[in-house]
């Protein structure tokens, strides 16, 4: 698109209906909108922004997630024909400039954009030292998402997140989902930190500390929850996951412990949940691991 045709687009007031822009707003204090666009891979994207939000804002998260094969063009009061200023910049450019509120913008793909992983490989992450701080095995993980079913729920709780790995794998496939991850580990916030960035998902909120000490009504509360860290307290946690597990709410634990299976029942029979068919597989050299599911009532 030359820049002839930019200027009449502008001019026009078709900025947010031209060729097959896909059209977000930051107007409501959310990045969560943008976000899903990125992680999709949108070649177009049309941005409403704030004073919040800004153009510079928007750049440097972009950057900061490794969304880097785009360009900005900027438009500053929109609706004045005489204050409208145009602008094309590069994003790194974008972080250095100040603009004219009100500001629209497009941010356009240049070239192919990389694909969207899928199945991260562990090795691909950054870790803990040794083998009990590894991430989830990538087709674990995928068959553990496949279990949870997110395609169908809006709000994810990742229990022992410790690398992220799961968290990150879910908003990959899943970019709708608001992720939340707990970590009793103070080194879980170093890994979020590298890996949600290393492979682009914005949006995943970190909680650390002591998952039965936390104030569970400060976060979106779940329709899906995965738990992967429990310490000895399994029957406690999923007790205090039932206090706010929304209708229909599914909770997913991978056991590999036969110790852990009759608390995980017991936990779920005395929270009123319902125990759905177990599931089991086995990889490699591990030992079968039961992928064991209880789901709250619809209402």
């Amino acid at each position: 698109m030359s820049q002839q045709t930019r200027q009449m687009v502008w001019e026009e007031n078709c900025f947010f209906t031209y060729d097959n822009t896909r059209n977000v707003s930051l107007t409501d204090q959310s990045w969560n909108a943008l976000d899903c666009a990125l992680i999709e891979r949108t070649e177009k994207i049309g941005i409403r922004t704030d004073p919040e939000h800004t153009p510079a804002a928007i750049a440097a998260r972009m950057l900061e997630y490794n969304y880097h094969h785009y360009t900005m063009y900027i438009c500053e009061h929109p609706d004045n024909r005489e204050q409208k200023r145009i602008s094309q910049l590069s994003l790194q450019e974008a972080t250095e400039t100040t603009f004219e509120c009100p500001v629209n913008l497009i941010i356009a793909a240049e070239g192919k954009l990389p694909p969207r992983p899928f199945g991260i490989p562990e090795e691909g992450f950054e870790a803990l030292n040794g083998p009990t701080k590894m991430p989830t095995k990538a087709l674990i993980r995928l068959m553990m998402l496949n279990q949870l079913k997110l395609q169908q729920y809006t709000s994810f709780w990742d229990i022992g997140s410790c690398t992220g790995s799961v968290s990150i794998e879910a908003k990959l496939q899943f970019p709708h989902l608001k992720v939340t991850a707990f970590e009793l580990n103070p080194q879980g916030q170093r890994l979020m930190d590298i890996n949600s960035r290393r492979f682009g998902t914005p949006g995943i909120e970190l909680a650390i500390g002591d998952f039965v000490k936390q104030d569970l009504y400060a976060y979106p509360a779940p329709d899906a929850v995965f738990i992967d860290g429990y310490g000895k307290r399994l029957k406690e946690m999923i007790l205090f996951i039932s206090e706010v597990l929304l209708p229909g709410g599914i909770i997913v634990m991978n056991c590999i412990k036969p110790e852990d299976k009759p608390l995980f029942i017991e936990g779920a029979r005395d929270a009123g949940l319902e125990m759905l068919p177990i599931n089991r597989i086995a990889l490699n050299y591990y030992s079968t691991i039961e992928i064991l599911k209880a789901i709250a009532p619809a209402n």
